[in-house]
């Protein structure tokens, strides 16, 4: 349990972790290439070192000064972010099949979708693998990759307990036709991890994706990284009568071919949401993520876009920073279908403005949410009305409401229950900044993505308060 005190001042830069969603990529586009990928800023998140472990299972080596093979040494890079890669691309037809592979891909959805698609379509036919989750995953599906593998040829069959469309899993692999045809994605992570298995070939093949994507700028993301390592990647969309059949075709051609330079990871932009939200929520002196701009990829930086709604100055943003100066001076009503994980810290945003009496919050486009490490928006409505909020919610928008007035403070202690989801302890932090004895349960699954949140805050000028007044759970 963990919290921090309203005497708070963050300011100044802040160090965030390294992007993991790239790191991700890069580990598992290093698996299925030829020679030695040099990666620059891995992070030491949960995530990523399961992505480490898993392609390591999968035949990768990770050579290092200490050992030929040290995954740990390697894989924190001695705490500098370097690290090496040897790759296990696809084998020719002759040369058979691999041994059978065990890969634990921890609780990370998006290393669970993208080792999934490489072992089943970017290892010789008739090879084995088993993808195992922890934690939460083990409830969560990806039904429409599952099917998409099936339909290309891939034996897909649930261990253990599982349901069918979930993890753990069984696949057999399978040579990739010519088209693979994706239905009614529920997570970009599914085009994302065919497209790497696709361009694993030197033939080129086409992705059909039917439907909506949801997130898609997360595809654009996988699509640079699979250019930094020599693929050819395209996409057209085409319509359709019906526009739920819309969609769109992707072509991509490999083989992928380890970068002549360093791969470098760029800072998290999700971390960086949580950073300057931090700085506008507990006095609104500038706060700034240096290496990180405006012009990124990631669809999370568009935060600083966000934060500019709830009237908070960030014109000092711009292509290597962004920034942040200023409180919020009103609420918002956001389209958060792109950028989903910056939801939890805008309804902190959202829960400031309400208890001053600036106006109602109101985000839309959460359709992704509920299948998460939790159900976040219902986890979310709760933690907002423990400290006094009224919220309306349903599967897909969640509102606050402001009064005309500020609001009382809350008498006595207020624990907020992250249920294990990073994103909930983050979002639950924020509001401990201006709400007075607000206490997280759950605080260290901030470990996922950002090991040292706690501390980087506390650098920056979050005054966390001591275990020991912490109340006690009923």
């Amino acid at each position: 349990m963990a919290s921090f005190s309203p005497e708070s001042k963050v300011a100044g830069p802040i160090e965030v972790p390294r992007s993991k969603s790239f790191a991700q990529r890069a580990v598992v586009a290093a698996l299925l290439t030829r020679g030695t990928t040099h990666i620059e800023g891995l992070p030491s998140s949960e995530d990523v070192l399961y992505a480490i472990r898993s392609a390591r299972a999968a035949g990768a080596t990770f050579p290092s000064p200490g050992r030929p093979d040290d995954l740990l040494e390697t894989a924190l890079v001695g705490r500098r972010g370097f690290g090496q890669l040897i790759g296990a691309p696809p084998k020719g037809p002759r040369e058979g099949s691999r041994p059978w592979a065990t890969l634990p891909v921890g609780e990370s959805g998006t290393a669970a979708r993208l080792f999934t698609a490489a072992m089943a379509l970017a290892r010789p036919e008739g090879s084995g693998a088993e993808v195992i989750p922890s934690g939460s995953l083990v409830q969560r599906q990806s039904p429409a990759l599952m099917a998409a593998l099936r339909s290309a040829g891939v034996g897909v069959e649930p261990s253990s307990a599982a349901q069918p469309g979930s993890w753990p899993v069984l696949l057999t692999a399978a040579t990739p036709p010519d088209v693979v045809v994706l239905e009614r994605p529920s997570s970009s992570q599914e085009v994302s991890g065919l497209l790497m298995a696709l361009a694993a070939h030197p033939e080129a093949r086409t992705l059909r994706v039917v439907g909506k994507i949801p997130s898609r700028g997360y595809v654009d993301v996988t699509c640079d990284v699979l250019r930094s390592f020599g693929a050819y990647v395209s996409a057209d969309a085409f319509g359709s009568d019906d526009p739920a059949n819309a969609g769109e075709n992707f072509t991509v051609q490999g083989p992928l071919v380890a970068p002549d330079l360093p791969f470098a990871v760029e800072p998290d932009a999700s971390s960086a949401a949580v950073a300057l939200a931090a700085g506008a929520l507990s006095g609104g002196a500038e706060v700034e993520v240096v290496g990180l701009g405006t012009q990124s990829r990631q669809p999370d930086a568009a935060v600083v876009k966000l934060l500019a709604e709830f009237g908070c100055d960030t014109s000092g943003s711009h292509h290597r920073r962004l920034a942040v100066r200023g409180e919020p001076t009103r609420g918002a009503t956001l389209d958060c279908s792109a950028t989903p994980d910056v939801a939890p810290v805008l309804a902190a945003v959202g829960a400031f403005a309400a208890l001053r009496g600036l106006g109602d919050t109101r985000l839309t486009g959460l359709e992704t949410l509920p299948g998460k490490e939790s159900s976040r928006i219902e986890v979310l409505a709760a933690g907002l009305q423990k400290i006094g909020l009224t919220v309306d919610h349903d599967d897909a928008s969640l509102t606050i409401r402001g009064t005309d007035s500020p609001a009382s403070p809350m008498a006595g202690p207020v624990v907020l229950d992250a249920h294990g989801d990073h994103r909930m302890a983050f979002a639950f932090a924020l509001i401990s900044l201006f709400v007075s004895d607000v206490w997280v349960v759950g605080s260290d699954s901030v470990a996922k993505s950002w090991p040292r949140f706690w501390h980087h805050l506390t650098q920056a000028g979050a005054v966390q308060r001591p275990t020991e007044s912490a109340p006690p759970l009923s």
